[in-house]
């Protein structure tokens, strides 16, 4: 990044400010260049560079990247390692403000230990027992006493796994365009997939409206079933929303919940073509 001087008076000088942001760089030396234009018309086009060593602070062992099933005890570490010679000192740690937004911070514990004073720190995290099953993204901010760098960022990434997934979740049919006055069918496709097993039997499915029908066929023996839902919604104008119960054979998912949603928009306009040609 670079700010500068716009405007030079006559007979002096002015600046040119250069950023290098070294977590974008690869450690060791770099070069980069830069050109000036100009309304000199001796020097239109000057070309500058700044050159120098990026260091790496902290050395990780690895990531913190999380996964498992839901019954699961979830767990990571990492550690961190000082590569300056002089000593640094965490000081403490927070979630991001996106951490929060995803409720990162209420479904994964987070200890921070001193493992060689100013050197070496293991950071462990681990799924909380509560945390529904989902993805879950967010950052650990540690708090240093080294002005260069004052806060170091640790990615954290948390996966839950149910034991039955539907994919996706919600059906949406978005924009459904119903000649008025008539009716018109949409389809869509899911997914039922047994993350571990092969016993799992789909028994059947409960739309809560009249005008959603659902067929389910296996694809994999006890693994994989694909269902269709065909929507023929009613030539009004407005939000639709259904629901779908899936009845299956296996523990703790004997009823799955399937919603169905979209909106209505009526298409007037071969009514009116019809009008026109009378």
């Amino acid at each position: 990044m670079a700010d500068y001087d716009k405007v030079i008076p006559s007979g002096q000088g002015g600046e040119i400010r250069v950023k290098i942001h070294g977590s974008k760089i690869h450690t060791g030396r770099f070069s980069k260049s830069w050109t000036v234009i100009t309304n000199d018309p001796d020097n239109k086009r000057l070309t500058f560079k700044v050159a120098g060593v990026v260091k790496q602070v902290f050395a990780a062992s690895g990531q913190l990247f999380m996964s498992g099933f839901h019954d699961e005890s979830i767990k990571g570490a990492m550690v961190l390692e000082n590569k300056l010679d002089t000593p640094i000192h965490i000081t403490g740690w927070q979630w991001d403000d996106r951490a929060k937004e995803s409720r990162i911070d209420k479904s994964v514990g987070v200890k921070l230990e001193e493992i060689e004073k100013g050197k070496k720190y293991r950071v462990t995290a681990w799924k909380k027992p509560d945390a529904a099953p989902e993805m879950y993204r967010g950052e650990i901010v540690l708090s240093t006493d080294f002005p260069s760098l004052p806060e170091k960022k640790i990615p954290v990434r948390l996966t839950i796994s149910r034991d039955v997934e539907v994919h996706p979740h919600r059906v949406y049919l978005g924009e459904m365009v119903v000649p008025e006055g008539t009716s018109k069918s949409f389809d869509r496709q899911f997914r039922i997939i047994a993350a571990r097993g092969d016993t799992l039997q789909v028994l059947g499915a409960e739309p809560d409206r009249e005008d959603i029908t659902v067929k389910i066929q296996e694809i994999q023996a006890g693994k994989v079933y694909k269902g269709t839902v065909r929507v023929r919604p009613p030539s009004k104008l407005g939000n639709y929303e259904g629901t779908i119960k899936i009845k299956t054979n296996y523990a703790g998912y004997e009823e799955i919940t399937l919603f169905v949603s979209g909106r209505v928009r009526l298409d007037v306009s071969q009514q009116n073509k019809n009008v026109g040609s009378r």
